[in-house]
């Protein structure tokens, strides 16, 4: 599992079909609706084979992967922060956060409160250690690298200034 933190939704505008990497998402056609963006999908499979979409990062495997309807956001690519459930955990804990949700952490704030909450952290969090991987039995812990608080801290702060600058609020779920 993992908490995904970006920007709050806003209605696409349009779509446009694509294997699914950004190369190739910005280089797609653009579609006016949902439905024309479908029909366009369900063409190109129903072609048999197909080429790799132009600006795909693999080309190799592009023609065999299925293709994905994606929404066009309003104001542009919004930054996205990923995180593991356990680091997820971590970040909400440092933003002042813990909901205590466990897996289920979701939430949505205004952008300049999530902004003030990522600057304190950032003054206030000593330098992460991080956390080795271990091994007991099958379970295999990947850990966490050093630093990584703190970077992914740093990412959350372009994230809070993306939204504040095009007036959307964060969200995490």
């Amino acid at each position: 599992m993992s908490v995904l933190f970006t920007a709050e939704h806003r209605q696409a505008l349009a779509y446009v079909v694509t294997c699914g990497c950004a190369p190739a998402t910005d280089q797609a056609a653009v579609l006016g609706s949902y439905g024309a963006a479908v029909r366009a999908a369900e063409d190109a499979e129903r072609a048999g084979t197909r080429r790799p979409l132009p600006g795909c990062v693999l080309p190799d495997i592009c023609p065999y992967s299925p293709l994905l309807v994606e929404p066009l956001d309003p104001d542009g690519r919004a930054p996205e922060v990923e995180a593991n459930s356990a680091n997820a955990q971590l970040l909400l804990s440092a933003l002042g956060l813990d909901s205590g949700k466990g897996q289920d952490a979701w939430g949505q704030m205004a952008a300049d409160l999530f902004l003030g909450r990522v600057l304190i952290a950032l003054a206030l969090t000593p330098e992460d250690p991080g956390v080795p991987w271990s091994q007991s039995g099958r379970h295999y812990d990947g850990g966490r690298s050093a630093g990584y608080l703190r970077r992914r801290l740093l990412d959350l702060h372009a994230l809070a200034e993306w939204c504040a600058a095009h007036g959307r609020e964060v969200s995490w779920a």
